[in-house]
């Protein structure tokens, strides 16, 4: 007898949720403690699973922080189309990124400092090429915006880093703040905007 579709479908997702959950304890975990000092154990501890649980969703523990990797590289490819639809100007597209509701657990954005962990050199490379990419859209935001007037004279390069390197510690800031994500968020664009903005009034 062939599986309901419905029934079927309603399993899939509920793995998929379950897998979710799987590489945001994870990434919160690596974000904390580092990759190395983290064991499955403990991510399966904090979700209440068994470690053999864990490999129903992962082959092992580089497994896992490679699949961390995708999860926040997808968010960024999501958050970089809302930015450029959303924003009207480079500045604003900027910001409109750091605000997409694409980064539904901010903790998986901020493993970069990990990618040398990936013990898979064609992963590695595939993520570091990623990486790149998303990169090279700040700088190209931040160059616009100094074209259209929305940001003040800057190396767009050294901006960019500037802004992603804080951005990677927001869960951090999450923490240690005892505020809501939101208000950390929205805290760092005004940042964001204060830092980069013209300062319009030395030419009043």
């Amino acid at each position: 007898m062939a599986r309901n579709p419905v029934w079927k479908k309603a399993q899939e997702m509920q793995a998929q949720l379950k897998r979710d959950a799987v590489l945001a304890e994870a990434a919160a975990l690596f974000n904390v403690k580092g990759y190395h000092a983290t064991s499955l154990t403990e991510v399966a501890d904090r979700l209440m699973f068994t470690k053999t649980a864990i490999y129903y969703y992962v082959k092992n523990k580089n497994d896992l922080l490679y699949h961390t990797y995708v999860r926040s590289l997808n968010e960024i490819d999501q958050a970089t189309l809302d930015a450029e639809s959303k924003g009207e100007n480079g500045l604003d597209k900027l910001c409109q990124y750091v605000l997409s509701k694409a980064f539904v657990h901010p903790e998986a954005s901020a493993l970069l400092n990990e990618i040398d962990a990936i013990e898979d050199p064609k992963r590695r490379a595939e993520l570091r090429k990623r990486l790149r990419g998303a990169n090279e859209r700040i700088a190209d935001w931040i160059e616009a915006g100094i074209e259209d007037g929305s940001i003040a004279p800057c190396d767009p390069y050294l901006a960019g880093r500037f802004v992603m390197g804080a951005f990677n510690w927001m869960p951090r800031w999450i923490e240690s703040s005892g505020k809501s994500i939101e208000e950390v968020t929205d805290y760092f664009v005004s940042l964001i905007r204060k830092t980069l903005a013209p300062d319009h009034s030395q030419t009043a």
